[in-house]
């Protein structure tokens, strides 16, 4: 991948908005280690090729893929397509449109960090997320969103 595995890559808006569906999360996924066609994304995610096809070509024209090779087979032109990353950074991010009356999971804490201790729970972070996109599930689209960051001291202010 020519994306840095640790590194997001930076995308705009418009990339960010092309990120807002599981399955082109998936295709990322598949396409990360190993370039494919889009019969063969299709094949190994259990989806029509046309769907799958559609997707590709809108990552593709989103800069988030790179053609790598085109051959041409028994007359069929096959492109094989890999992933710049899986990891990406928007310049901004909406929230979503959760279901109404789904239920939804909120947890809050607050954690002691050194800022080493941050970039490995970072790190851990994004592994987990990575891991779960990456998997073989079928089921509803879920969405997850984290916010990380520095808390002002609860005495901050206060006299004492």
């Amino acid at each position: 991948m020519s994306g840095s595995k640790n590194v997001p890559m930076p995308i705009n808006a418009e990339q960010s908005k092309l990120l807002e569906s599981a399955l082109r999360i998936k295709i990322l996924n598949v396409l990360a280690n190993e370039p494919h066609t889009s019969k063969q994304v299709a094949d190994l995610l259990g989806k029509t090729p046309g769907n799958v096809h559609y997707h590709i070509q809108k990552l593709h024209d989103g800069g988030l893929l790179d053609l790598v090779k085109t051959q041409t087979v028994g007359g069929v032109i096959e492109k094989y397509y890999r992933s710049k990353t899986t990891y990406f950074k928007p310049d901004q991010f909406t929230e979503f449109n959760y279901v109404d009356g789904a239920p939804r999971y909120l947890a809050a804490t607050r954690l002691l960090l050194s800022t080493d201790q941050y970039q490995e729970f970072i790190g851990e972070l994004d592994a987990l997320i990575r891991k779960w996109e990456a998997k073989d599930t079928d089921g509803a689209e879920y969405g997850v969103l984290f916010t990380l960051g520095r808390v002002q001291d609860s005495d901050a202010g206060s006299e004492g």
